[in-house]
């Protein structure tokens, strides 16, 4: 199904941010359970599962040849995020703070229809934990996105090799909430895709 409006991160989240992520037409449905994305580079590993009460978590990794700390700051500070990510960007790591972002440069910080996630909770160089509060105005059924909370984890494989794995847990199983999933399963496999093209190989500073 095509959402006209929509660019999914080049990547996307929404998120992000994720933020990630939203940004494109939905790719073909995906499995939910296992197996990549039809459009994700075969590196990219599915471990989506359901839970015992039904809920679906949508989860996604990949191994990049980059130190934690360079993977960490892609995400936490705003400059290198804006250098990869999204032309817009204001991050607020703290817990109760905010990640902001577009992809169309001519929105302003503040724009109603930047993509925006509260912070629960982070650990540094290992996990930020978010929730998506305002999204796009083209995103559709974006209320079945923001009852979904994300997780972004970092695991060391060594000492210029991460594990960076992108959760999205509580999804419904209606029809509207498999649409949603469904767009970010294929807008998360590109934004960690476009992560690992990015900084793969990378040296610590």
């Amino acid at each position: 199904m095509k959402h006209p409006r929509l660019k999914r991160p080049c990547l996307a989240l929404a998120a992000l941010m994720i933020l990630q992520a939203v940004a494109a037409p939905a790719a073909t449905p995906p499995s939910a359970t296992a197996g990549a994305p039809a459009s994700a580079p075969s590196d990219i590993v599915d471990t989506s599962f359901l839970t015992a009460d039904g809920a679906r978590t949508l989860q996604l990794s990949t191994v990049i040849d980059a130190p934690v700390a360079i993977l960490w700051a892609a995400f936490t500070n705003a400059d290198e995020f804006k250098r990869w990510n999204s032309p817009v960007a204001a991050i607020d790591l703290r817990v109760g703070g905010s990640l902001e972002a577009s992809y169309d440069a001519s929105h302003p910080l503040g724009d109603p229809d930047n993509i925006k996630h509260r912070i629960i909770t982070f650990l540094p160089e290992r996990l930020v934990v978010f929730q998506n509060v305002q999204a796009p105005h083209a995103l559709p059924h974006a209320d079945r996105f923001q009852r979904t909370v994300t997780v972004l984890q970092y695991e060391p494989l060594g000492p210029a090799r991460t594990r960076v794995t992108l959760s999205s847990t509580g999804w419904s199983d209606d029809a509207d909430s498999r649409q949603v999933y469904d767009f970010f399963n294929a807008g998360n496999a590109e934004l960690l895709a476009k992560m690992k093209s990015v900084y793969g190989a990378r040296k610590a500073p």
